[in-house]
């Protein structure tokens, strides 16, 4: 049946995961735009003023690495997923484009949490991008493996609720992030770093 909808679409997997990998890579390099330097000003230019201009960088780098590190962990995910797909239809399709409209939506709310690292709304903006992201991840999951509807029927079902789990950790994760972004928190971010932690647990959990 897989198969067969992915020639009635005129869709084979292969250029829908070439889509997949160029928003994705395309995403990862854009978040570097974010570590934009101010225009140059009128004061003395010297080290002393170098090392400054670098510290007050250092919200956008923290969320530039820690974006790239979650979104790498998406894209090994994304790939994961379409490993056990057989073949895809219409309705998978259109759960992957509008995952990856977040995916690349990510450098600007990237930019925009570290721009307003001191406002809780600017980490929401950033904490809600990647638990739409982890969303539509699960949700592609769980189509195309329900009743073994885009994979093989041999797929073991500890294996799905392993990937089930695992892509929910992320989403897990921003949800817990938001919960105290609203309570006015400005560093609720930081919660991401737990992220191997959650992840080491989950795996000794499933052995």
């Amino acid at each position: 049946m897989a198969e067969e909808d992915s020639e009635a679409i005129g869709l084979t997997k292969g250029r829908l995961e070439a889509l997949s990998d160029g928003i994705f890579a395309f995403a990862m390099t854009l978040l570097v735009l974010g570590l934009s330097i101010p225009e140059k000003t009128t004061l003395v230019q010297s080290d002393a003023y170098a090392l400054q201009l670098l510290f007050s960088l250092r919200p956008d780098f923290f969320h530039y690495v820690l974006a790239f590190l979650i979104l790498g962990a998406f894209w090994i995910g994304h790939h994961i997923e379409l490993n056990s797909v057989r073949g895809i239809d219409r309705t998978f399709v259109w759960i992957n484009l509008l995952t990856l409209l977040f995916v690349a939506l990510l450098p600007f709310s990237t930019s925009f949490s570290g721009d307003l690292s001191d406002v809780p709304v600017g980490a929401m903006v950033f904490e809600a991008n990647l638990l739409s992201i982890g969303m539509g991840m699960f949700c592609q999951w769980q189509y195309a493996t329900k009743d073994h509807r885009l994979t093989s029927p041999s797929l073991k079902p500890a294996y799905i609720r392993k990937v089930s789990t695992r892509t929910l950790i992320v989403p897990g994760v921003s949800v817990l992030c938001i919960l105290v972004a609203l309570t006015g928190s400005t560093w609720s971010t930081a919660l991401y770093m737990t992220l191997p932690f959650v992840g080491y647990a989950v795996g000794r959990r499933e052995t």
